[in-house]
């Protein structure tokens, strides 16, 4: 069985190479840096091998990134509650910078409804 530590104890060695985890990853990572990297890199996908809609989905997400980076559209306050801290949503992915800005919470509660439907 796996041995808990104590509320706000954080582990701060890797768990896979026992090493230091980097200081601003205690208590949000397991793995070090480096360890998760080789891990994703090892584990994640090539664009290659995703289906069609999931090509979709990535090159849409892509686009919004580069344009929130450049400056070419801005965040803005969810669309449900007004909180700052936002996700983008895409109603079609073919319309990349069609987004509704949503909240985590409510996003979830956005894909839970539609799923009803």
């Amino acid at each position: 069985m796996r041995i808990r530590n104590p509320k706000g104890k954080y582990k701060k060695t890797c768990g896979k190479c026992n090493g230091p985890i980097e200081e601003e990853l205690i208590g949000r990572q397991r793995y070090c840096r480096t360890c998760k990297n080789l891990n994703t890199k090892v584990n994640r996908k090539k664009h290659s091998e995703l289906t069609e809609l999931q090509k979709l989905k990535a090159n849409a997400r892509s686009y919004v990134h580069v344009y929130l980076k450049r400056g070419k559209i801005n965040k803005t306050n969810c669309a449900n509650c007004g909180n700052p801290d936002v996700e983008a949503h895409h109603e079609d992915y073919t319309k990349p910078l069609e987004i509704i800005w949503f909240c985590r919470k409510c996003h979830l509660e956005y894909h839970e409804k539609e799923k009803k439907y």
